[in-house]
């Protein structure tokens, strides 16, 4: 489960961005739960603020702690950008528990290379499991003899570098890492709403997460009571498959409709409720960058709903979302909305529970504090 993580000088955010989904003694028991750490987090602020930055901290993270020893060739850069080409190195941290025990992950890197990474365990008191510095293990606990024979690289994660040596030690910080699910990628948001012959491969092959998706297309669509998948062969030969629709309609020939007959807003939940159903399945953490940008307003809270009822969400999954939708502020509250601002072409962000006074009350609503400019996150038009 996911603590909390952050990074320096990278993209936009210069002096960093420490991000907490940890829970304050103060927040309300209808909000909290009795849980100490949030299962959602809002992320809001004007375009060009920096909220896809700070999604894309988790999405490096995956990427490099995952599949930076299989994706890149010995002498391909690292894909990281710091802030306004800063000759600096980039820094990022994540604490999170797996497996019951807390851990500290950090790194520091540039393009060409790392410079040290770290992962600590915190159980009474912290304590260092390896760090490396350069090419070089400097330092390991018994538990991590497994590293000694793993060889490092410039551009690769040595827990990356460790799961592709079949070291057994690193399984339980690669397996956290490795259930992160993000749409946001190094370029940005990757948009997967019109791909629907993948979509209906998946939902084919995984009728689990088919069942989900189709309940919860039926109850957001009105006219939608039932979807079929299909195969068929392309010019080449090729198989592959497509949805079919059953329209709840009275008096008709035929109630069935192709894809292309759906509505923008139908074909975008079928085509990325299997990315968010997954997550939930798994446990992981749902990483989302604008996702709901072409459904309804009012589906938003439905989405996110799910993560916080432990009836759906029996996996404990996170999920961590901007959006441009003010009115979930009342939804998230104070302590599950973190705003973005940008002063001078730098990003900063704080959760709204950090903001002094009494200007957001509980049980007042926030969007109308949100919108008059008060607590920032608007653009200046």
């Amino acid at each position: 489960m996911l603590l909390r993580f952050g990074a320096r000088n990278f993209f936009s955010f210069k002096e960093g961005v420490d991000i907490s989904l940890e829970l304050s003694a103060g927040c309300p028991l209808d909000i909290s739960q009795g849980k100490t750490v949030t299962n959602l987090l809002c992320v809001k602020g004007a375009n060009g603020s920096g909220k896809t930055n700070i999604l894309k901290i988790l999405s490096f993270l995956q990427y490099f702690c995952c599949t930076s020893f299989k994706e890149l060739k010995p002498e391909d850069k690292i894909m990281v950008d710091p802030f306004f080409y800063s000759d600096d190195p980039v820094y990022f941290f994540c604490e999170f528990i797996s497996g019951e025990i807390k851990y500290l992950y950090e790194v520091s890197l540039n393009q060409n290379e790392i410079l040290t990474e770290r992962v600590t365990r915190k159980i009474k008191q912290p304590s260092v499991l390896f760090e490396r510095v350069g090419n070089k293990l400097k330092k390991r606990i018994k538990e991590f003899s497994g590293l000694d024979s793993v060889k490092l690289r410039k551009n690769a994660s040595l827990i990356s570098s460790a799961y592709h040596y079949d070291t057994d030690c690193i399984r339980p910080i690669y397996n956290f890492f490795d259930s992160i699910h993000s749409n946001v990628a190094w370029h940005g948001r990757i948009d997967h709403s019109r791909d629907f012959k993948k979509s209906s491969e998946l939902y084919f092959k995984h009728p689990e997460i088919f069942e989900k998706a189709k309940e919860f297309i039926i109850k957001s669509d009105l006219g939608v009571s039932d979807i079929i998948i299909k195969e068929a062969t392309d010019e080449k030969g090729e198989l592959f498959y497509f949805p079919v629709f059953k329209h709840d309609v009275k008096d008709a020939k035929n109630n069935l409709l192709a894809y292309h007959s759906q509505s923008l807003g139908t074909k975008t939940i079928y085509n990325t409720i299997w990315f968010y159903i997954i997550a939930l399945l798994d446990g992981g953490i749902l990483v989302a960058d604008e996702f709901d940008i072409d459904f309804h307003p009012d589906l938003l809270p439905k989405f996110i709903s799910y993560f916080d009822n432990d009836k759906y969400n029996k996996n404990n999954a996170q999920m961590i979302f901007s959006t441009h939708n003010a009115k979930i502020l009342d939804y998230t509250k104070k302590y599950r909305s973190v705003l973005v601002n940008k002063d001078a072409s730098e990003s900063y962000a704080y959760r709204l529970d950090e903001i002094p006074g009494d200007i957001i009350r509980n049980g007042r609503s926030l969007v109308s504090i949100y919108n008059s400019g008060k607590i920032g996150g608007v653009p200046r038009i």
